[in-house]
């Protein structure tokens, strides 16, 4: 039976080996205070904790709420972007939820009423695991906080703003702000959206971009809707020092590439992501480097393709390689 049009398509992709996480999270979801006609799409991604024996508990409850896909394993963004090609027709807006997440505030009767009153897009605060700050401050650049005294109230009882400024520059420089599981919009403006599959680390970061060039109106609050767990995390197994460090550099030169092809830039957020972009080619070489002084196992193909990939990272080898010699005969 195909499932009706509700006002909110809630998409899940799942891949856990921790038994009770997905549970958590689509209870937390079923626990949402207000009348707001959703459906969950959860995205089995070749998960080795099938979905269907974590949620059997709950369809009871969720009824014809819930919508389990399954699907070879492709990866996060491959599963978002199948959850999006089975939104029921009609449904006006879209939201996202990580499996290891969960909601601890109003974020559907927020965004969905938010959404309605106009707004392209709508992002709540949340807090993460092992990290004190909430999403909407960020300590590297504390001129990128999101500070809600610096825009219009729209609504005192829910503390609901309008965001004032540009935006989408704000989002160039620190689309971070955004997080996984508290951001939802127009979907039947942008139907066509999706993820790039083939960017292991940093698919979001686009798909936001992709979203934010064309946003006419931003609504947010500065409520905590949601704790961010750690699950399967990519990118914090792919941090300085790891085998997975060579694996986020040479996504990062694809990202940084592919949001200067494809995204609407003035020149000077072409400088800020022309410059991400020469960090991570610099990065690449020094995390290779890296790894052969600790006579860790450097993924080759990795390093091989990204240098196909981007021709530029060759010509400026030996610059790198000079620099960081130099600096390390300094130390």
């Amino acid at each position: 039976m195909t499932p009706r049009p509700s006002q909110i398509a809630i998409i899940i992709p799942y891949f856990q080996r921790e038994a009770g996480l997905l549970r958590q999270c689509v209870g937390s979801i079923l626990a949402q205070p207000g009348n707001i006609d959703f459906h969950i799409v959860v995205v089995d991604d070749g998960s080795p904790v099938p979905a269907a024996s974590e949620l059997e508990p709950l369809q009871a409850q969720a009824k014809t709420q819930l919508q389990v896909v399954l699907q070879t394993n492709a990866g996060p963004g491959a599963a978002r972007n199948t959850g999006l090609d089975h939104v029921p027709e009609g449904t006006r807006f879209v939201t996202f939820m990580d499996s290891d997440d969960q909601w601890t505030g109003p974020f559907l009767d927020d965004a969905v009423h938010a959404l309605e009153q106009g707004s392209d897009l709508f992002i709540g605060n949340s807090t993460r695991a092992g990290q004190e700050a909430t999403r909407f401050e960020w300590g590297a650049d504390k001129h990128l906080n999101l500070k809600p005294g610096d825009h219009r109230v729209v609504d005192v009882e829910r503390d609901i703003h309008l965001f004032q400024g540009d935006f989408f520059d704000m989002l160039v420089r620190r689309s971070n702000l955004i997080g996984p599981t508290t951001f939802a919009y127009r979907f039947e403006r942008f139907p066509h959206v999706r993820f790039d599959p083939s960017i292991y680390n940093g698919q979001d970061r686009l798909f936001k971009l992709t979203l934010g060039q064309d946003l006419k109106t931003v609504a947010f609050s500065p409520k905590v809707y949601a704790f961010e767990g750690e699950g399967v995390n990519i990118f914090d197994k792919s941090q300085w020092g790891s085998e997975g460090s060579v694996r986020l550099s040479a996504s990062y030169i694809r990202l940084s590439r592919t949001i200067l092809s494809s995204i609407r830039l003035n020149p000077a957020q072409r400088a800020f992501v022309e410059g991400q972009l020469a960090e991570a080619r610099y990065a690449l070489v020094a995390n290779v480097l890296h790894l052969l002084k600790r006579r860790t196992r450097v993924d080759w193909s990795l390093v091989v393709a990204a240098f196909k990939e981007d021709p530029k990272s060759v010509a400026l080898l030996p610059s790198h390689l000079w620099h960081i010699l130099l600096k390390r005969s300094q130390t």
